[in-house]
């Protein structure tokens, strides 16, 4: 999600700090630059030892902790909690912010909690009503919480605001693609095309809407497309399996699969789409694919243990390949 980042936050640090802290503050930004967020965090950790009331220490250490790197789920939320502590004493010190109700938004979107996060993006915009990126947060949160009229009008007034604004028709070209309005989820990523060309994300998601309304050609179109614009972007490969697969090109569909575990080591769905086209050749090697799927996504180990029980029967193959070579409503 969209927040403000530490060289956003310049007006709270002539706010909040004076001599030594504006000194600490300024090798915390440096530090941040670079990349090293958690020297950062230290700086700004020291800041707040020193004077608890700066409330800009804690807004930027808690971009920080977002920005950390992380080597699992759990670390992640636990870094998003530190996250949603600073930002909740940045609003108990100085609750007139609304970049902060803007980043506390969208920190809760991140975590999926999208009723707080539209409670927080509405005082943003209560704060200030034409607040671009609390308002196409705001159309995100609704939207992922069904509420898509309602978001819709969000990013219309976002639209307004800024109608040249790449990320308006990014994130409304997903909540349309989401709520089912294929047609125009695609003219949305069309006109990013058009602002950024050489970015293959739009030509991802709109090779992805033109698999729903099965203009298939045009979607391997644009997922060859957006290979060309990044060789080394995952995704357009895996959607580039689903549909030769779909299409009954097994043994090409399973080599842009193996090419989207390559570049993606840690995607589960990778792992499972190669179990379910190697079902019916390699039961084995399919079920490796189903373990490391579950592995890599405890969440749904109910799933690929039910896939690995049907390798046991010829019948429980057939039925695992049919699921995935007729189901092209089953999209990630």
């Amino acid at each position: 999600m969209k927040k403000i980042w530490l060289v956003a936050l310049s007006a709270l640090v002539l706010a909040a700090c004076g001599g030594s802290e504006a000194s600490l503050f300024r090798k915390a930004q440096i530090a941040a630059d670079k990349g090293e967020f958690e020297k950062a965090i230290r700086y700004y950790s020291t800041i707040i030892k020193n004077n608890p009331d700066n409330y800009a220490a804690y807004a930027s250490r808690a971009l920080a902790y977002e920005r950390l790197e992380y080597k699992d789920a759990e670390e992640l939320e636990k870094n998003r909690i530190a996250a949603e502590r600073d930002y909740l004493n940045t609003i108990r010190l100085n609750y007139r912010r609304p970049e902060i109700y803007n980043n506390l938004g969208a920190l809760y979107i991140d975590q999926g909690k999208y009723q707080d996060a539209i409670v927080n993006l509405n005082q943003a915009l209560e704060l200030r009503p034409t607040y671009f990126m609390a308002l196409v947060n705001q159309g995100v949160a609704k939207s992922r919480s069904n509420q898509i009229g309602a978001a819709l009008v969000d990013f219309a007034k976002a639209e307004e605001l800024n109608p040249n604004a790449p990320l308006l028709y990014l994130n409304r070209g997903l909540a349309l693609f989401a709520a089912g309005y294929y047609q125009q989820a695609a003219e949305d990523f069309s006109q990013l095309m058009e602002m950024q060309p050489q970015n293959p994300r739009p030509y991802l998601e709109r090779g992805r809407a033109f698999m729903k309304m099965e203009y298939y050609q045009n979607a391997m179109n644009d997922f060859q497309q957006a290979i060309a614009l990044k060789p080394d972007y995952a995704m357009p490969y895996f959607y580039a399996a689903e549909l030769l697969f779909n299409k009954g090109d097994t043994d090409n569909a399973i080599a842009y699969a193996e090419r989207a575990k390559l570049l993606a080591p840690t995607y589960a769905p990778a792992y499972e789409m190669l179990g379910d086209m190697l079902a019916l050749e390699s039961p084995v090697e399919a079920t490796q694919h189903y373990l490391a799927a579950r592995r890599l996504d405890p969440q749904r180990a109910l799933r690929y243990q039910g896939k690995i029980r049907l390798m046991t029967t010829e019948e429980g193959r057939k039925r695992v390949v049919a699921g995935r070579f007729f189901d092209l409503q089953n999209q990630r």
